[in-house]
This record gives C-alpha cells, sequence and structure tokens, in this order.
C-alpha cells in the first residue's frame, strides 16, 4: 500500500505553488498594466477567474447552504480579497517595480500572524518568530535598493502594496474555518463572485467607459486570460485548499517564493536588474519558509472556532 502524503506537506506544497504562480503575474501584470486601467485590469482579471471556477463548481460540485450569518462575513471577506487585494496589488504595480513588489508581499506573514495573535487563532512559537523576522529582515534589504531609474515613484507603489497586504492577511486569517465548514471551491467562487462584483460596480463608476480600457492587442488578451485562469482561478483554489491543511502563517510564509518567481521572470521579460541584494533578500525568505514551517501541525480554523464564531466575537 502506497503511503500517503502528511497533509501539512501537502498544504506546503500546494501554497508554495499558488505563490509560485503568483510571483509570475505580479510579472505579467506589471507588463501590460500601462495599457489599461488597476481598476479595469483587476475587474476583468478577477471576472472571469470567478466565472470560470463558478462553471466548475455547477459541473462537479452541489451548492452548500450557507448560514446568513456566515454569508454576511464572506461577503466582507470577498470584498477585501477579491476587490481591495486586487485593485492595490495592481496599482502599486504601476509605480513599483515586479521584484520589489514581491518581495514586499512577502511580507505578509507579519500582519497574518500579528491577526491571528490578536484573535487566538494562531499559536506563537519563537521558531515562527524568528522565521517572519528573517522575511521583514529580507524585505527591509531590498527595500533599499535604489530604483530610480526602472521605478522612480516605487514608494507610493510600496504603500498600496501595503495595503493589499492587508486586504489579504485578514483573509487568510479567517477564511480557513469557513473552507473547512463549506469547502475550498464553494467558498472561493462565492467570496469571488462578490469581490468582483463590487469591483465591477466601482469600473462602472470610476472608470467608464469600459472599451477604452480593454484595447488589448491578441497577445495582450493572452496576458490577460493567463492572468485570470491559471493566475487568480487555479492560485486561489490550490491557495484555499493548502488553507484547509495548514496553518495561516505556515502558508503565508510560503509568499517567500513569489519573488523568486518574480525575480527570475522580472530580469528576463521587463530587463529589471538583478543585485546581489536582491539575491540576498531572496535567499533568507527561502531560510524563513524552513523555520516557520517546522513544528506540530494545528488544524485550520480549530483556534477559530474554539473563541469565536466569527471575527470581533471573543
Amino acid at each position: 500500500m502506497t503511503p500517503r502524503m502528511p497533509a501539512t506537506l501537502v498544504g506546503v506544497l500546494l501554497a508554495s505553488s499558488a505563490t509560485a504562480i503568483g510571483g509570475g503575474t505580479v510579472v505579467f501584470t506589471r507588463l501590460i498594466v500601462d495599457d489599461t486601467d488597476s481598476l479595469t485590469l483587476a475587474t476583468v482579471r478577477y471576472g472571469i477567474a470567478a466565472l470560470f471556477l463558478f462553471a466548475i463548481l455547477l459541473a462537479t460540485t452541489r451548492l452548500p447552504r450557507i448560514e446568513l450569518r456566515d454569508k454576511i462575513w464572506l461577503v466582507v471577506f470577498g470584498i477585501l480579497m477579491f476587490s481591495g487585494f486586487p485593485y492595490f496589488l495592481t496599482r502599486a504595480l504601476e509605480d513599483t517595480t515586479a521584484a520589489r513588489g514581491a518581495l514586499l508581499f512577502a511580507t505578509i506573514p507579519l500582519i497574518t500572524i500579528a491577526i491571528g495573535a490578536i484573535f487566538r487563532i494562531e499559536r506563537i512559537t519563537w521558531t515562527k518568530l524568528s522565521g517572519i523576522a528573517i522575511a521583514i529582515g529580507a524585505a527591509v534589504l531590498a527595500l533599499g535598493e535604489n530604483v530610480d531609474v526602472a521605478a522612480p515613484n516605487a514608494l507610493r507603489g510600496d504603500a498600496f502594496m501595503a495595503v493589499a497586504m492587508l486586504c489579504a492577511s485578514i483573509f487568510y486569517v479567517f477564511s480557513p474555518r469557513y473552507l473547512v465548514r463549506y469547502g475550498n471551491l464553494p467558498v472561493m467562487v462565492y467570496t469571488m463572485l462578490v469581490g468582483t462584483g463590487f469591483l465591477l460596480v466601482l469600473t462602472l463608476l470610476l472608470a467608464p467607459p469600459l472599451s477604452q480600457s480593454l484595447a488589448f492587442d491578441l497577445e495582450g488578451w493572452i496576458i490577460v486570460l493567463g492572468l485570470a485562469i491559471p493566475g487568480a482561478a487555479l492560485m486561489n483554489f490550490m491557495w484555499g485548499r493548502a488553507l484547509q491543511l495548514i496553518t495561516p502563517t505556515q502558508a503565508t510564509i510560503t509568499v517567500g517564493i513569489n519573488p523568486i518567481t518574480a525575480l527570475l521572470l522580472g530580469a528576463w521579460i521587463l530587463s529589471e536588474p538583478v543585485t546581489l541584494r536582491v539575491m540576498v533578500a531572496t535567499a533568507m525568505l527561502i531560510v524563513a519558509i524552513f523555520l516557520t514551517t517546522r513544528g506540530p501541525r494545528e488544524r485550520p480554523g480549530s483556534g477559530a472556532e474554539k473563541t469565536a464564531d466569527h471575527p470581533g466575537e471573543r
């Protein structure tokens, strides 16, 4: 009988694969964002992804009955994750480089572990804190790089990236309980449809007409579809499955793989500089991954269920 792979290892592999894809999306987003606007690109990208996953859900799974209170919280999380996160991420990449943005994004475990600790969802250990400290040090090292030529408004982009990280962290901390309760695909579809619907309303109000922002050539539409299907639908499906198997911090620390992909693709496709400082920062993030994924696994969502049925209820 073939031995089963440990659930923690499966979860880490899924999260790592998702973040590797995410690093590629950072580069391709930066490649195409000048041909449109941030709001429209985020809406189209995640709108296509939501419809794609919704079709799969209808074809393969019965729709679960979601309790009203859970629906309300999923609406909140959907707006944060699939409205706020994609918009601010895309907006950030108008100003900063792909490698810098990805490295800054890789500090997201700090916010995740802080929120998880406040709500008693994540147990803090010295090993986790060491990994987080190394990840932060890597980001500080990378952000000290002079990128005035490639991105003169990089600091503004860094600020938008920080807001995107906050939106994602809240989702990563509180979504596992719903992923366990209702299933990965239904929760991802529900939150993504809510988020992209909210984005669509904002786009129609703030960025009309859409046609002027969607004048892509064939290559541009291929990039958009790549950002939507593997870069949003598959990536978020894999990420949701990972959050069913491992803790939020174990999952988010794998974003250290994100800048590796972004660094290599950014140098190849965007001709962004690869410096010793950035390479050292990337190596530090790899070390952080191993540190924070060591130790016994806690069942995702268990802390949430023990302390509160929803955020804010203690």
